[in-house]
């Protein structure tokens, strides 16, 4: 990762570290919500989209739908094409707000590109992973979406998913902000949520009432059904205030 890179990252990150991302408690302080709402993503999304759809019509931000596909990413488009079904998305549902949970399992080969196949931690990777990440941040926006929330990967418990997800939410943060996207795309730390210490992983958070609360799954990687709600309510909180 260049200089610049991680100076942006820095800069991103201070801006969506807090309680919550309270650096965006603007966003939800009786800002109308900007409805359809639409959460995609990987095997990430899968319990935390049924968790938004539950919280989000409860607080009436309606309507809200989401979508997972298990193992997809953004690397082998030939497995599953995400550009594609966005669109298909985008038809059905016409989201103005589109919450993103992407990049865990793109620890991998990338194909599909005009460079051919690209080995995982080959110089070319990055460069060609941005390019994707700010090309569906761009088709989102295309498809009429005014508001994009890119979840930030959570602490992992092994290194290796750690090194990955730390260098998969450095390309995020650095493809936000460009000129292009920073008005209409978001970050979100999903780290102060879901860890006791952000940065370090945790299967286990206090609840207000002191109890333990197993917010990760025993792979170190996803959510617990009790994780997705105290990330949707999170989510929730500070971009509606509800």
């Amino acid at each position: 990762m260049n200089k610049l890179a991680t100076s942006i990252f820095a800069a991103f990150a201070i801006a969506v570290s807090g309680s919550f991302c309270t650096a965006f408690a603007q966003a939800g302080s009786g800002t109308p919500p900007d409805t359809p709402v639409l959460m995609v993503g990987d095997s990430m999304m899968r319990l935390l989209g049924v968790a938004m759809e539950k919280q989000c019509k409860k607080a009436g931000i309606q309507p809200a739908v989401s979508f997972s596909s298990l193992g997809s990413g953004l690397v082998r488009p030939n497995v599953f094409d995400w550009n594609a079904k966005i669109d298909e998305l985008a038809r059905a549902h016409s989201p103005k707000t589109v919450f993103v949970a992407l990049g865990t399992n793109d620890r991998q080969t990338l194909e599909g590109g005009e460079l051919g196949a690209i080995r995982y931690g080959a110089p070319e990777w990055e460069p060609e992973y941005a390019r994707r990440v700010g090309a569906f941040m761009d088709r989102l926006i295309a498809n009429g979406a005014t508001r994009v929330v890119w979840l930030l990967l959570p602490d992992m418990k092994e290194a290796a998913n750690q090194e990955h997800a730390q260098l998969v939410n450095r390309i995020v943060a650095a493809e936000a902000q460009a000129e292009s996207r920073r008005d209409r795309v978001t970050l979100f730390d999903l780290g102060p949520v879901l860890s006791r210490k952000p940065g370090n992983f945790s299967q286990f958070v206090m609840s207000n009432t002191g109890a333990a609360v197993a917010v990760r799954d025993p792979d170190g990687v996803h959510l617990t059904s009790d994780g997705a709600k105290l990330c949707a309510r999170a989510i929730l909180k500070t971009f509606w205030n509800k």
